[in-house]
């Protein structure tokens, strides 16, 4: 089979003659349809990854087919998506239903093999944690393999009020933040703000009907775009230190701030107000990974607006692996989806 493996810094490779792997007792073996890259597949080409074991297949955004299954879960031919990070079952979060948030956690791609592969193997813990979710037939292979990420997305909104948003604001808009700005639509929000620089993001944002600020615009021109009062949400889907440092003073009073992007370790300390957050009532929080249960709500979410999807998907072979890469990281693609 072929497989996309990471080696170290800058030496991925694709290989052509790999063995399929065995499915092992109480797991499945998947054929896969389409794995989308992350950037967090690009991070670990260009600087590493401390969770990278190599040499290692990479991916964790698929859908497949199962191939084989040793377990009574699943049978061949079952369509199937997943939420790569595998609670370990046992922990506190995993306990209260958190198992993105394991103590002892395993990922595809990176403790165990990923999806950047013709065949990929799942073991039985992954089964029995209920990671492995049914795909329905009428999504198409491209848009069914974003919906991990979009997971993560439905995982954000979780934690907001969503019905008493009336004012949203996204910065940055790769493909988390077209992913957010079209479940915030989907959720009912009326008035959703986009900032991002001219390219090829801005068109598709604007050509999925989202109004676009340039970022040097904000500043002087967020209330007039809030009804005169910040928003009620504001993404952060730009890895910025200025951005996430400059994001509360868009927040109305009572507003919630989501620290989406993570930044680098040398960049990660944040200057930020005290006095703002503490009079205005902000609430700044983080997330990170999905459930399965969010993976369920996203494959739901891809079946009802799968056209809108489409849009910020490239499609291409996995052989331009690289082309794939060099595309996201110079704006020229939003999200890339490989097809074996």
């Amino acid at each position: 089979m072929k497989r996309i493996m990471w080696y170290g810094v800058k030496d991925v490779r694709l290989e052509t003659d790999a063995e399929i792997p065995k499915c092992e007792e109480g797991g499945v073996l998947i054929k896969t349809e389409a794995f989308a890259v992350c950037g967090t597949d690009i991070k670990a080409y260009n600087i590493g990854n401390t969770r990278l074991t190599h040499p290692q297949t990479v991916g964790h955004e698929f859908v497949g087919r199962i191939e084989e299954s040793k377990t009574p879960v699943f049978s061949k031919g079952d369509r199937v998506v997943m939420a790569p990070t595998i609670g370990c079952g046992e922990c506190y979060y995993c306990k209260i239903g958190k198992r993105n948030l394991c103590a002892k956690p395993r990922s595809i791609g990176f403790q165990i093999p990923g999806a950047m592969a013709e065949f990929l193997p799942l073991p039985a813990d992954a089964i029995n944690g209920g990671h492995l979710i049914k795909c329905p037939e009428d999504i198409p292979a491209p848009v069914a393999a974003i919906a991990e990420p979009l997971s993560c997305v439905i995982n954000c909104l979780s934690i907001v009020p969503m019905n008493a948003v009336e004012d949203a604001l996204v910065i940055g808009m790769g493909a988390i933040g077209l992913l957010h700005a079209i479940a915030i639509r989907n959720a009912g929000v009326k008035n959703i703000i986009t900032s991002e620089f001219p390219g090829r993001k801005t068109d598709i944002a604007k050509d999925l009907g989202f109004s676009v600020v340039h970022p040097d615009e904000l500043d002087k021109n967020y209330k007039e775009l809030s009804h005169g009062l910040g928003f009620n949400l504001v993404i952060i889907a730009a890895p910025s230190q200025k951005v996430q440092e400059t994001a509360p003073t868009y927040a109305r009073k009572g507003g919630y701030v989501s620290y989406f992007a993570s930044l680098s370790p040398e960049n990660e300390k944040l200057n930020l107000s005290s006095r703002l957050i503490h009079y205005s009532e902000l609430v700044l929080y983080g997330v990170s990974d999905s459930t399965p249960r969010h993976v369920e709500e996203a494959v739901t979410l891809l079946s009802a607006r799968k056209e809108e999807f489409e849009k910020v998907i490239t499609v291409l072979p996995m052989e331009q692996w690289l082309e794939a890469y060099q595309g996201v990281m110079e704006m020229r693609y939003a999200k890339v989806v490989l097809t074996p």
